[in-house]
């Protein structure tokens, strides 16, 4: 081993043009880089200082001069020593060429092993002659730039995460994957404190996945421990996992893992699960390793968090939508039965309010047998607006029972009310009264009157599928107290024909102009004619709303009876 390989029992004489060549090749290389000279038989030849630096073996080896228990001290230091045997076997068998690759070893440095093959004078073949270079601070620089680089991005990815798997497959495929991770998974405590769910990438079968999908809190596994203990787990192979978790053998197995590692996941002060990642191989878990999995963690930790909040805030709008919902409709009478006229009404509250508002529908009948039906909005999408809702509601309904009068006194009637009452609010309406037609002596058809103040028009479904607009010139607003001449208009309703009142809030759009929504309001009743008013209001609602309407809808369909 020291290089003086005459007279020492047992080695074999090596020719003076190899030593010649060794001696030259480590006084050249001997400043640079890590050198030995091996013969063609596995024979260590000579060795510069700079490769007994990058491998200490120990002085007793080097004094005994076998080569074997030098070999095996190298062995010692690499993390994956049977690929290097692979390698130098392979390489010794073509005799010939150059070869170049990089070895990790087991204290974390990273060396640059090149080697060339040796011919003597002759031209045989007599041996390699290989050098090392450390470039564990180049490879830790590129990687340390590589991992910065993957947390960034997995950072902005997480942002647009909508859900725990799509958490999972950020931090898998941009975050754990710079380890070399084959597989990764989330281990979430459930809020009962006795199991957990888990949810793995793909690398485990869909049959372990489901498997683990739920355990207990004792279940023998790293992942789970971590979760529980808020404790990180770092194990390089199977052997140091089962020596902590001998019951999880079998998810070893299964799962096709060697190395290990599981990192609480926490926030504010509270753990509520663990991050883990898995190996086919083993794994020297190095700090900077250990501080990327920690930062991954901390990230997943964090996006969890906020799909938590956000989910917590779409149950509580749902409850106080429910609740707005349900005290809306507490304001809304119930709607009359009546023999010549099928009476539909919805109202939907707005999907991204949770405060009651301010439309409502109506519909009753007078002394002398008039049908009346109203729709209207009050201005507004709170509390306030409610009330003011319900006493114009209940104004209007007084001034209709008393007066008996058209659509167009009512609602001028109704207008000095408000003022007398000093009620400032501003409110869209439209009235219709129907009756039996004198021009029908059977009583089936209908003459409908009504008047606008403000609102939407009324849409007119005809028994042949055509649906008109009742449009007119604009009048004033309720509680406006602008000086206005108010009118009324009239048509016949024959058997089956339908009217279809609404609000604002099911065709206008941040994205498209009030005539747009009402036309395709339109061409909808009008491929829906055959359907039963309560029919046709469900399916209104869901071809112009989708159920996620911008504003507060109510609707109104009412069909002459056939």
């Amino acid at each position: 081993m020291d290089g003086r390989a005459e007279g020492r029992p047992g080695r074999p004489a090596i020719d003076e043009p190899l030593r010649d060549l060794a001696l030259l090749r480590a006084a050249v290389e001997g400043g640079l880089d890590g050198m030995v000279v091996v013969s063609s038989d596995g024979v260590m030849i000579t060795y510069n200082r700079k490769f007994q630096e990058i491998w200490p073996i120990p002085a007793e080896i080097v004094a005994s001069g076998d080569d074997d228990a030098a070999l095996a001290s190298v062995l010692d230091k690499l993390v994956d020593p049977d690929a290097f045997l692979a390698r130098v076997h392979d390489l010794y068998a073509q005799a010939s060429g150059a070869a170049r690759d990089e070895l990790l070893l087991l204290d974390g440095r990273v060396l640059d092993r090149y080697g060339t093959g040796l011919r003597g004078p002759d031209g045989d073949y007599i041996g390699w002659a290989w050098y090392f270079r450390d470039v564990t601070a180049e490879r830790a620089a590129a990687v340390d730039a590589e991992r910065l680089g993957a947390l960034v991005a997995v950072a902005h990815a997480l942002a647009d995460a909508r859900s725990e798997l799509d958490v999972l497959s950020v931090v898998s495929g941009r975050g754990a994957s710079v380890l070399g991770a084959q597989g990764a998974a989330m281990c979430l405590v459930e809020p009962d404190g006795a199991h957990v769910r888990v949810l793995g990438t793909t690398f485990f079968d869909e049959q372990l996945r489901a498997d683990v999908a739920v355990l207990p809190v004792d279940a023998p596994l790293p992942l789970v421990h971590a979760a529980l203990t808020g404790k990180p787990l770092f194990l390089g192979d199977r052997a140091e996992g089962l020596r902590q978790f001998p019951g999880a053998l079998e998810v070893y197995v299964r799962a096709r893992t060697e190395a290990t590692a599981a990192v609480p996941l926490t926030v504010h002060g509270r753990t509520i699960g663990s991050l883990a990642v898995a190996f086919e191989d083993r794994k020297p878990w190095r700090v900077s390793d250990k501080v990327l999995l920690t930062a991954l963690a901390a990230l997943t930790a964090l996006a969890l968090d906020r799909l938590a909040a956000q989910a917590a805030e779409r149950e509580a709008t749902r409850q106080i939508r429910r609740l707005s919902g349900s005290l809306q409709r507490s304001l809304l009478t119930a709607l009359p039965q009546s023999d010549r006229m099928q009476i539909a009404a919805r109202y939907q509250p707005a999907a991204r309010e949770a405060e009651v508002g301010g439309d409502w529908y109506d519909a009753f009948s007078t002394r002398d047998g008039t049908m009346t039906l109203v729709v209207g909005d009050v201005a507004g999408h709170d509390s306030t607006a409610a009330a003011a809702m319900a006493q114009v509601r209940n104004v209007l309904r007084g001034v209709a029972q008393t007066l008996q009068a058209s659509p167009a006194a009512v609602l001028a009637a109704l207008d000095g009310a408000l003022a007398r009452l000093r009620m400032t609010t501003l409110a869209t309406a439209v009235l219709c009264q129907a009756w039996p037609s004198d021009d029908d002596p059977s009583g089936r058809t209908l003459r409908l009157r009504w008047s606008n103040a403000g609102h939407p028009p009324p849409l007119l479904l005809h028994t042949d599928g055509r649906c008109e607009l009742l449009a007119g010139a604009p009048e004033v607003l309720l509680g406006a107290h602008v000086e206005g001449r108010r009118t009324d208009r009239e048509v016949d309703m024959p058997p089956g024909t339908a009217l279809v009142l609404y609000t604002d809030g099911l065709v206008e759009r941040r994205d498209q102009l009030l005539d747009d929504g009402i036309e395709q309001l339109r061409q909808a009743v009008e491929e829906l004619h055959g359907l039963p008013p309560e029919r046709l209001c469900e399916e209104l609602l869901a071809r112009l709303t989708g159920g996620d309407s911008e504003d507060d809808v109510v609707l109104l369909v009412a069909r002459i009876a056939g």
